[in-house]
């Protein structure tokens, strides 16, 4: 991968490229690095056959006609690898040793895609991946799966040693009409830094957009990416624009918070290691079109969105006995451990518990019904609220997670007992909550609106369902927060920094540490939290550090109804303690 970088091992890779090109103390607009910082000695090599066959002033002057385009490190990444061929092609007479050079960086690559974490590779562009999974496929002898596109992508890509710089020039911008419709113009739009441009890494200095592609999976976990997103970099995070509040609102539908209730949020959420990200609640039904930020993409992701909504009310339809068996066992638990803690509503009997205020209508009236016993129905003292995580780590369970909240939530209804249920993501700086079910509505059928896609930060929306108010009629109950959750916190806005000078990741033990305050912060104020866990093996002690004893792991169907009825009595069981 190409940047323009002059810090830590700079020095080296300029020596790198200076000795392939042959001549020393040139400006290099370009330079390679892996994503550690150390120099990617095998494309240094290659900038510097650029140089030496090509100019790479001419090259950096072709990118630059592209590069206000929001594509333009998409066809930068593409165009280099057209670029290595041409030049391993030109170079390979002269340097026989670079056949097993370039072999060896195919291995390399392979080798470092087995390496990467889920943050880096949902950094990645699939299509970029896709190209150089092909090229370094074809170079260590390995098979890969393409489409015809793809294929006829990778053979393009192939830039022939016999093409001079003009060559190579018409050959980039064919490559861009032809699988972009796209014709740089003749100049730059505006001057620009040299390398600015160019990068073919994270930009610090500039800001990377998410973009909500959602993709309807099958349920069994075949397809491999749910969304298109990168991270913003690790300079200053200076919050989302009104570009992105645009996005957002075209997308999801208007901010059911305004006005003073939402600014009030924000400045007491918002804050600390949050500080520049927003909030946005929503429902499923709000109209997003019309708002007059309506493209492709955005009509794309509702598009999808819906088609997701008719696979999880088809797939609940295909195994309704199954969806109808769980119910079932679940109400009856539920029934069950509700009956140890939650007293029966008195009613009016001949028999019982005399009344004082009614004792009068015995003599009087005759009426013997003066007397109370247990009725049927039990007195109710709490609301419970679902929250899913939405993200695109949970776009290969889709149905599942839809159909398993579906039964939690009509469950909880046959047994009186409220239920809201919201789903979170994050995207552009947004922690986007979409109410799926609110208190008084009745019937289950919103939960099946479900869909993944976008980023997790988990205790920013945590924190805002614990301040999210409640229906008047449910002040004194007992509040009760389920998390369907996967225990991976992650998300494109970094950490702010606090006591520190540059910002972090939003990932890894950070983010999971910033979610357990959020949970311990719940707690403190009187909420009770437990987690259905529904993820790898690998974040067993995610889950546990961030709610404790009180999670449940479902990895079948039929231990829902017996994983909630114990979550929820390891909770009723707090509650009385």
């Amino acid at each position: 991968m190409i940047k323009k970088r002059f810090s830590g091992s700079a020095r080296r890779a300029r020596n790198i490229i200076w000795n392939a090109a042959g001549r020393y103390g040139f400006e290099t607009p370009f330079m390679a690095f892996y994503p550690n910082g150390t120099p990617d000695g095998y494309f240094n090599m290659v900038v510097g056959l650029v140089e030496k066959w090509l100019g790479l002033s001419r090259v950096w002057a072709f990118f630059a006609r592209y590069g206000g385009d929001r594509r333009a490190e998409e066809f930068d990444e593409l165009l280099w690898l057209g670029l290595e061929n041409c030049v391993y092609e030109k170079e390979l007479a002269e340097r026989p040793i670079l056949e097993r050079l370039r072999k060896a960086r195919a291995e390399e690559f392979f080798d470092m895609q087995k390496r990467l974490s889920r943050q880096q590779t949902e950094m990645q562009s699939m299509l970029v991946y896709t190209q150089q999974e092909a090229r370094w496929a074809s170079v260590s002898g390995r098979s890969v799966l393409l489409s015809p596109r793809e294929r006829r992508m990778a053979e393009a890509l192939s830039f022939p040693g016999v093409l001079d710089a003009e060559g190579v020039v018409a050959a980039m911008e064919a490559f861009l009409l032809e699988f972009f419709r796209f014709v740089p113009p003749s100049e730059p739009a505006a001057p620009k830094k040299p390398g600015a441009l160019a990068s073919l890494l994270l930009r610090h200095e500039h800001k990377r957009r998410d973009t909500l592609l959602v993709r309807t999976g099958t349920a069994e976990g075949d397809h491999p990416r749910a969304v298109q997103v990168t991270h913003w970099g690790l300079g200053r995070y200076i919050g989302p624009s009104a570009e992105d509040e645009a996005y957002i609102r075209a997308v999801f539908g208007e901010n059911l918070l305004a006005g003073r209730e939402l600014h009030a949020l924000e400045n007491e959420l918002c804050c600390g290691i949050d500080e520049g990200c927003r909030l946005w609640l929503t429902a499923p039904s709000a109209p997003a079109a019309g708002s007059g930020a309506e493209t492709r993409e955005t009509a794309s992701a509702r598009e999808d969105a819906a088609r997701q909504h008719k696979k999880n009310e088809a797939f609940l339809h295909e195994h309704s006995r199954a969806v109808q068996g769980s119910i079932r066992r679940l109400t009856a638990r539920i029934d069950a451990v509700l009956s140890s803690f939650l007293r029966r509503e008195p009613e009016p009997s001949r028999a019982g518990r005399i009344r004082p205020e009614t004792a009068y209508r015995l003599p009087l009236l005759g009426d013997t019904r003066v007397f109370l016993r247990d009725g049927e129905e039990r007195e109710s003292e709490l609301c419970v609220e679902l929250l899913l995580d939405a993200s695109q780590s949970r776009m290969n369970v889709q149905e599942i997670i839809a159909s398993e909240a579906y039964i939690i939530a009509r469950s909880l209804e046959n047994v009186h007992i409220p239920v809201r249920v919201l789903a979170f993501r994050s995207l552009r700086g947004f922690t986007v909550l979409e109410r799926l079910k609110d208190w008084d509505e009745h019937g289950c059928e919103g939960v099946l609106r479900y869909f993944a896609g976008g980023w997790n930060r988990d205790a920013l929306a945590l924190e805002t369902v614990g301040r999210l108010k409640s229906d008047i009629a449910l002040q004194d109950r007992q509040r009760m927060l389920l998390v369907l959750t996967d225990a991976s916190p992650n998300d494109s806005a970094p950490l702010a920094a606090t006591d520190t000078l540059l910002s972090r990741e939003y990932e890894g033990a950070a983010a999971v540490k910033a979610a357990e305050d959020a949970v311990r912060s719940l707690r403190a104020g009187g909420m009770r939290v437990g987690a259905v866990f529904h993820g790898s093996t690998a974040h067993i002690e995610n889950v546990h550090q961030i709610y404790g004893h009180a999670y449940v792991r479902i990895q079948k169907a039929a231990q829902l109804a017996q994983g909630v009825s114990e979550l929820l009595l390891m909770l009723l069981r707090e509650l009385r303690e």
